[in-house]
């Protein structure tokens, strides 16, 4: 699969594709969650000054002083982007073309890809975690972004506190796991969020993609046997263009109707 990620789209262009994504599997209905989910992005206050949420299949974590919309944004364009790779590349084996489609969606969006990267990646002994085998990636992926040095220790610690807390919240982890049995794909991300004081918005990705030849069903803060699994990594960061999302949103959110609520869930760090 060839993505041209540098050619030049129109707004008309990446609205027809926006609405041409298939993005949920014929027949299968999202059942009602038991976990109580907030609506996203419509806050009048901000609670604590780092956030994060269960977006997907992923965590997302958003360093202070982010606006709401910019979140509501990010969540819903993150979203749709993997619920269209998950439809367009269901199968454990297809992690590199689902990653690349989830990098074109992401552009169609509103996002410019600056940077990107899939291969292989080997785990740091015969027992691993994922939970910090991606932060390993992460890591990688805002370095690249050469990202002033304090404000790349702050993305990397908000991710890191994201991870940390979910491990200690019950429902926003239940929420994760039920994506990660619903989707099936054999992946999932953790991405950092930052709005810069001039009000340009980056995002930093660590991604795991992995072909699970055991019966293990949870993914975080549990014991993996290095040898019965084969682990991929993508990274890459990315920056939100405003005029584009600002005429894709009424789109995405049309598309995503209550998915945007029922696959997504904030939790304070």
């Amino acid at each position: 699969m060839s993505v041209k990620f540098d050619s030049v789209l129109t707004l008309a262009d990446r609205l027809d594709r926006l609405n041409s994504y298939e993005i949920m599997p014929e027949n299968l209905v999202v059942s009602s969650r038991t976990v109580a989910i907030n609506p996203v992005g419509y806050k009048a206050a901000v609670e604590k000054p780092d956030r994060a949420s269960i977006v997907g299949e992923s965590i997302l974590a958003f360093v202070s002083g982010m606006t709401e919309q910019n979140q509501a944004d990010i969540q819903h364009s993150y979203l749709y982007a993997s619920l269209a790779a998950n439809r367009a590349y269901p199968r454990e084996d297809q992690g590199r073309e689902w990653y690349q489609f989830f990098l074109q969606v992401m552009q169609d969006c509103g996002w410019t890809i600056l940077q990107r990267y899939y291969d292989t990646v080997a785990a740091s002994g015969r027992s691993f975690k994922m939970d910090q085998l991606v932060l390993r990636i992460l890591g990688s992926a805002v370095a690249a972004a050469a990202v002033p040095g304090p404000t790349s220790a702050l993305m990397l610690k908000v991710a890191g506190d994201a991870i940390a807390a979910l491990q200690s919240s019950d429902k926003p982890l239940q929420l994760f796991d039920q994506n990660i049995r619903e989707t099936g794909a054999g992946g999932f991300g953790v991405a950092t969020c930052h709005e810069t004081p001039h009000g340009e918005v980056i995002m930093a990705l660590g991604a795991v993609r992995f072909i699970n030849r055991t019966n293990q069903t949870k993914v975080l803060f549990v014991n993996w046997d290095s040898s019965s699994v084969d682990l991929y990594r993508g990274e890459c960061h990315m920056t939100m263009v405003p005029s584009i999302i600002n005429r894709t949103r009424a789109t995405i959110i049309a598309r995503l109707g209550d998915r945007a609520q029922k696959k997504i869930e904030d939790y304070e760090i």
